[in-house]
């Protein structure tokens, strides 16, 4: 048995939720952990994860994508597309068949051509007005799945195999310009993927990685250089090409999440047991998986959601935490936002509850004015002895960062609600409120509860929740003694 006295309470650094709450290794939910180095207070700081503040208002719902050219952003959404300016205004272009996610890409002529490709209805040009369809002028070999751009081509992927090229900087094609994935015979080509100087031709099984060779008219422009044994699982579930962020992401056939840094063709899974059973189950129950990133405070997040939850990972950290949104019925589930892409210096995303176009904003504690909340629960503390008095427990915050100045109440002062478990997760005890102290007041005590009870044969678990405070969260103990020491 371990001696009594003061123990840590292990808190974990990426989140590992368990396939039952027995196995947990503790949870990180809307916030994320940020290491202090050597000599810090704590091995880690836990952050709140950023907010979200709108950035354009429409009548629109189901947002399918976006993309900035030049001092315009053309947006998309259920069945109609639009620009957005700089402040915010919107103009509808009209409208624009379909309701999944698409891609969108420009090219280099003086005036850009802007196409947008929808799964089920192919690709349309955004560029001049009303969205029209294209075809290639009737050359295109099949309907598109998907668009991307690179050294001056438009490149259409095709379900079948085939991927086409524009003629340089143009919506002219030649019917011969094409080449078809081959490398298996039982695939069916999902998305063409423009990254790190390269063409990526993602299949269900593989992906097929091009060079520019300039190969002469009619022939495609592009050689075969490897094929990947790393396929894509859906047409959404892959992100990370987008200007400024540059780190290539995506889930393949086996359920995992593989990254892939500028350079390299040498993918590394990146996804935990815990991730990776979430997929398969959403997958195998035919729900669609969408990906998507965003830079706040110079780090990078790659996000991955299906209908039931949203997981991100820190690019810099190289950890995951959860995100959990309110939702219409009162209830919190996946992240509301969706997408994401740079414009006007911010990272644009779209909201899977309303029309609203939204930015990330690390300014603000909530989402689109909800409240947000931020979970951390512990791993058991198995260094404390079975059935002895847990007599004192210290939280370690950033006291003193209530916010006073044009602020609701419960911002002024914020809390944390403090509970625990005994069982190994599976219930937890009604949660103790404590203060996290006024602005620039920083608590005299620590931020502690005592006499909870005596500890579990499955050791405790401890977990917090506040949604009014940005101060990060540090360390805890727990103790059988009642004297602050």
């Amino acid at each position: 048995m371990s001696p009594r006295g003061k123990v840590d309470i292990p808190w974990p650094l990426s989140s590992f939720p368990g396939s039952t709450p027995q196995e947990s290794a503790g949870r990180l939910i809307n916030c994320h952990s940020e290491p202090l180095g050597e000599n810090g207070p704590a091995r880690a700081a836990y952050h709140r994860s950023p907010g979200l503040t709108q950035y354009a208002s429409t009548a629109n719902t189901g947002y399918r994508g976006g993309l900035i050219v030049n001092n315009l952003s053309y947006e998309t959404w259920s069945g109609t597309a639009a620009t957005v300016d700089g402040s915010g205004n919107v103009v509808v272009l009209g409208a624009f068949a379909g309701t999944k996610k698409v891609t969108i890409a420009r090219n280099q002529s003086a005036t850009p051509n802007v196409v947008a490709v929808d799964i089920d209805n192919g690709a349309f040009t955004l560029s001049g007005g009303a969205p029209t369809s294209y075809n290639g002028g009737g050359n295109m070999v099949g309907v598109p799945n998907s668009v991307c751009f690179q050294d001056g081509y438009l490149f259409f992927t095709i379900a079948a195999g085939q991927c086409q090229a524009t003629n340089v900087n143009s919506l002219t094609m030649n019917a011969l310009t094409f080449t078809t994935a081959q490398a298996k015979s039982s695939v069916t080509l999902l998305r063409g993927i423009a990254y790190s100087g390269v063409l990526f031709l993602f299949t269900t099984a593989s992906a097929e990685v091009y060079q520019d060779t300039a190969n002469a008219v009619p022939g495609f422009p592009y050689t075969r250089l490897v094929v990947l044994e790393y396929g894509l699982i859906q047409a959404n579930a892959i992100a990370g090409w987008e200007d400024g962020f540059s780190i290539l992401m995506w889930v393949a056939q086996d359920f995992g999440v593989y990254l892939m840094p500028p350079g390299s063709l040498a993918p590394t899974k990146v996804s935990p047991p815990d991730l990776d059973r979430l997929i398969e189950a959403q997958v195998r129950a035919g729900a669609t998986l969408e990906a998507g990133c965003y830079i706040i405070q110079g780090k990078k997040f790659w996000t991955i959601s299906s209908p039931s939850w949203s997981w991100e990972f820190n690019l810099s950290s190289q950890k995951w935490n959860e995100r959990w949104s309110l939702n219409t019925s009162g209830m919190q589930g996946r992240w509301r936002a969706t997408g994401g892409h740079p414009a006007f210096g911010k990272w644009l995303m779209g909201d899977v509850q309303s029309g609203v176009l939204a930015f990330v904003d690390d300014t603000v504690l909530t989402e689109l004015g909800n409240p947000q909340l931020r979970r951390i629960e512990s791993s058991p503390a198995v260094d404390f002895p079975n059935r002895i008095r847990v007599a004192r427990a210290d939280f370690n915050f950033s006291t003193g960062a209530g916010i006073a100045i044009g602020a609701a109440p419960n911002i002024i002062n914020p809390v944390v609600a403090i509970s625990w478990s005994d069982d190994d997760g599976i219930t937890w005890k009604n949660p103790l409120v404590r203060s996290l102290g006024l602005q620039d007041k920083s608590l005299r005590t620590r931020v502690s509860v005592k006499n909870t009870g005596l500890s579990g044969p499955q050791a405790r678990r401890w977990r917090l929740d506040d949604t009014d405070c940005a101060a990060p969260f540090m360390s805890a103990t727990q103790s059988d003694d009642p004297r602050e020491n």
